[in-house]
């Protein structure tokens, strides 16, 4: 806005009901340096000191008392301009948060075990809490505040490789892209089916050969290893050619001794993608129908391994020598084989 020397400008909208308070609010959030606010002052004193105190006034959004209240500052400051940088508004005492420092260390401790728990969820659990050590529960708007103001915030765990659960030896797994479709026996897939019933967990290992569709597999109170490469070692006996590659997904039962076993005896060990059964088909049907048509029937006895194998292996002499597979043209894997298969 230009001005004549002398003339008194006038704002339009400065008369404005609430004209003057918008105005300031602009000036306060838009200021990125306190410089700026004082420069923005020193401005305004300089117009007065032009111009008068009326058309400073009618010219900036500025009250009078406020005006005067920044060239008492000027003046006790020497003219300069550092005397115009706004103080901080802040209260020189201002309320503190009376929590019971138990709450405190209960919320930060199931926070710590739990990271992504809210304070909605913590709500219930920290109530029981203070009725057991009979002090009063904070609201759910408190408890976001103690997260907050206590910097209560983690990071999932990360996982990292423990020597002493299970040997390591840096070889890199050798991942299988896509489906396989072997022209011979020797190809075998493996999985692990885990049923929990009644409070009861068990894990039913199994073994398939890709080409023959024989499948062989046994149930164990855990999953190791070690009950892996029995598994494997019984139905290399019963497979009349040689294992030539195992592909296996990332279960912890296909590595230790049963990855060792592989490579000292010169077979392959093939890992697949995670989330991606379809490179497991074969072995993946196996399982439907293991279960379908035999588990479901005798999960009653699952608690006695023992009985429950014996069952299995009835199932497996059926399932070899008796069933038959669309895939092998409606024929038996022991026919497709020329001999029967003892399980």
């Amino acid at each position: 806005m230009s001005h004549e020397l002398g003339s008194k400008p006038k704002l339009i909208l400065s008369r404005i009901k609430g004209y003057n308070h918008w105005m300031k609010t602009v000036i306060s959030i838009n200021q990125f340096d306190k410089y700026e606010v004082a420069k923005y002052r020193l401005k305004i004193i300089k117009h007065y000191q032009q111009f008068g105190i009326g058309s400073t006034l009618n010219a900036f959004p500025v009250k009078r008392s406020t005006f005067f209240l920044w060239l008492s500052k000027l003046k006790h400051g020497s003219g300069s301009l550092v005397a115009l940088i706004p103080r901080s508004t802040r209260p020189y005492k201002v309320r503190q948060m009376n929590v019971d420092s138990r709450i405190i260390s209960e919320i930060a401790r199931l926070r710590h075990e739990h990271y992504r728990l809210g304070k909605l969820k913590i709500k219930p659990l920290i109530d029981g809490y203070c009725r057991e050590e009979e002090i009063n529960s904070p609201s759910i708007s408190l408890i976001g505040k103690i997260i907050k103001r206590n910097k209560l915030f983690f990071q999932r765990p990360k996982s990292c490789h423990d020597p002493a659960r299970k040997e390591y030896t840096g070889k890199k797994k050798q991942r299988v892209k896509n489906a396989p479709k072997p022209t011979i026996g020797g190809y075998i897939q493996a999985d692990t089916v885990e049923t929990f019933i009644l409070g009861t967990k068990r894990y039913t290992i199994s073994f398939i050969d890709v080409r023959l569709k024989a499948a062989y597999s046994k149930t164990f109170k855990g999953k190791l290893s070690k009950y892996a490469l029995e598994t494997l070692r019984e139905f290399q006996k019963v497979l009349p050619s040689p294992v030539h590659t195992v592909q296996t997904d990332n279960g912890s039962e296909f590595e230790g001794v049963f990855d060792q076993y592989l490579s000292k005896h010169g077979i392959k060990h093939l890992w697949t993608y995670p989330n991606c059964p379809r490179i497991n088909a074969v072995i993946e049907r196996y399982n439907r129908s293991i279960q379908e048509e035999w588990m479901e029937s005798y999960l009653y006895e699952i608690d006695d391994t023992i009985q429950f194998n014996k069952r299995l292996k009835e199932y497996l002499y059926f399932y070899n020598n008796l069933r038959v597979h669309e895939s092998l043209g409606l024929k038996t894997p022991s026919q497709v084989i020329g001999m029967e298969l003892k399980v």
